[in-house]
């Protein structure tokens, strides 16, 4: 790793200049990296309010008290406002030919690093002297950066890619960085120790920055002492869209986060090249899901149509989706799952709904895909359809399941999977309520109207519910078998339907499940 120049003039610099000859007092080696702004000199026992903090602020002493208490007290105010260091002038015509011990002390309680000029070495020395360190180190940093740019540029025209452009990084600069996918997902990192781990714990961070678009960014610093602050920063990735986001962990108070612009922007090119290149296998994919979409086929020849297409040949589950833009969708979804079918298909015609006449999305992907939690990061506010899993030359059943399952979707809001619409209760919830009720009411009328006719339904009910079996009705119903049977009768007389016609049977539990729906829409 290439050591990076200092982030401006510290104590220890100012030690070590020959010229100045100042000397150590109380300085503790943690100090010695504190930053210094200026040098400014005030005699004032209060000169707080003519300063801006970083400073190292020279006196001689003229109108500072000689306890150790009212020492303390200056110090402390030097402290509270910013003061990083103080140095006292010695000199034989000045108030102090040494370091007065007083002084010495009441820093130390404050926590002030104190320096000491000798005699013949002007404050103006020492002021000049910063600002000369700092032009240094300025000069010292800009050196870096070009060569740290240097080395990252050739880092992406090399072989490589993401991974070598952020070892070159993290050679650089001593920073980790990951680039993740927009689930989250490690693409690349360097060093790859601790990737996973970084991701993690940065992944609220992620979504927020996601969530703003290119234009956002986040940077965390963790409070710690000189030297040992953190800083942790999300950057997003990609051209006209979020391609993927970078993280990156490191020492606070470096330079370099001079070169990250340059890192997001290699990496951005990066991401857009492989996007480009993987073009034609994404038209390739589309045009075999249209294929696939025509009927059932042989699953060897799926299988080696899915093959050929870098899909692996496995059960496969479709969904739909609609979208205002799904040129956008269909990209993000090709993005993250590396193994799926995706295209664009346009709305059908007579929809009832905006989203369908916008677009839509359609892909396939191995069963063990997570499609809804998938779908949540990508068009959660999105009616989707879902389908079964299927042998790969059945692929065009789950499309079917899929579109049939979109406007189940609209009216739940959540993504519709064909085994849900399956359910009768599903298909009954899509009714509009009062012809439910209508239906309900017709059926079960000449029960309402009958003075038995609650217990008639009850028996009804789980007659039906038993698939008519006597001694189980009997047993729900805690009744004799006797008993059910004069029910069963009673209610065929007075419903004018018989329990031994399966059209007849099953109107009558219809009848019953749309009532209960009623009952449950309205609060009952």
């Amino acid at each position: 790793m290439t050591s990076m120049p200092p982030d401006g003039v510290t104590l220890r610099a100012l030690l070590a200049d020959p010229a100045l000859r100042l000397g150590r007092e109380a300085v503790d080696d943690a100090d010695l990296d504190v930053s210094v702004a200026a040098a400014a000199v005030s005699e004032l026992v209060e000169p707080g309010g003519w300063l801006q903090g970083g400073e190292l602020l020279l006196t001689v002493g003229f109108l500072l008290p000689a306890d150790v208490d009212g020492l303390t007290a200056y110090a402390r105010h030097l402290r509270a406002h910013g003061v990083v260091a103080l140095g006292i002038g010695l000199g034989a015509d000045l108030p102090h030919r040494r370091t007065p011990p007083a002084l010495v002390t009441a820093t130390r309680r404050a926590g002030l690093p104190l320096l000491s000029v000798p005699d013949g070495v002007p404050f103006i020395a020492v002021t000049k002297a910063v600002f000369a360190h700092r032009h240094a180190a300025e000069r010292a940093r800009l050196q870096w950066a070009l060569r740290t740019r240097r080395a990252l540029t050739a880092a992406a025209v090399a072989p490589g890619g993401a991974e070598a452009v952020l070892a070159a990084h993290a050679g650089a600069t001593g920073r980790a960085g990951v680039v993740v996918d927009l689930l989250g997902r490690v693409l690349a990192a360097a060093p790859v120790e601790g990737a996973a781990e970084l991701a993690g714990e940065l992944a609220t961070t992620v979504a927020d920055v996601r969530g703003q678009g290119l234009l956002g960014a986040a940077v965390e610093v963790t409070p710690a002492p000189p030297g040992e602050a953190r800083r942790r920063e999300v950057h997003p990735l990609g051209a006209r869209r979020i391609r993927a986001l970078l993280l990156i962990d490191g020492p606070a108070g470096a330079p370099a986060h001079q070169v990250t612009g340059d890192l997001v922007s290699l990496l951005s090119l990066e991401l857009e090249r492989r996007f480009g290149l993987d073009s034609a296998a994404r038209r390739d994919r589309a045009r075999l899901l249209a294929a696939l979409d025509r009927g059932v086929v042989d699953d060897d020849v799926a299988g080696r149509r899915l093959a050929a297409a870098g899909v692996p040949e496995t059960a496969l589950r479709a969904a739909v989706v609609a979208a205002p833009r799904p040129d956008e969708l269909a990209a993000d979804l090709a993005a993250v799952l590396p193994d799926a079918l995706v295209r664009v298909a346009p709305g059908a015609e007579g929809s009832d709904g905006p989203d369908d006449a916008a677009g839509r999305v359609e892909l396939a992907v191995p069963a063990s895909v997570d499609l809804e939690a998938v779908l949540g990061a990508f068009s959660a506010q999105r009616p989707a359809g879902i389908g079964i899993a299927v042998r790969p030359g059945a692929l065009a059943v789950s499309l079917r399941q899929a579109r049939s399952a979109l406007p189940v979707a609209r009216l739940t809001g959540r993504p519709a999977h064909a085994d849900d619409v399956a359910s009768s209760r599903m298909l009954l919830a899509l009714l509009d309520r009062d012809r439910l009720r209508g239906f309900a009411d017709a059926v079960l009328g000449p029960f309402d109207a009958d003075p038995r006719g609650a217990e008639l339904v009850r028996a009804v009910a789980a007659f039906v519910e038993h698939n008519g079996h006597w001694a189980a009705t009997a047993s729900g119903l805690g009744v004799h078998r006797h008993t059910v049977r004069n029910r069963i009768e009673a209610a065929e007389r007075i419903s004018g339907r018989r329990l031994d016609s399966a059209q007849d049977r099953h109107e009558l539990w219809l009848a019953l499940r749309a009532r209960d729906l009623g009952r449950a829409g309205d609060g009952g």
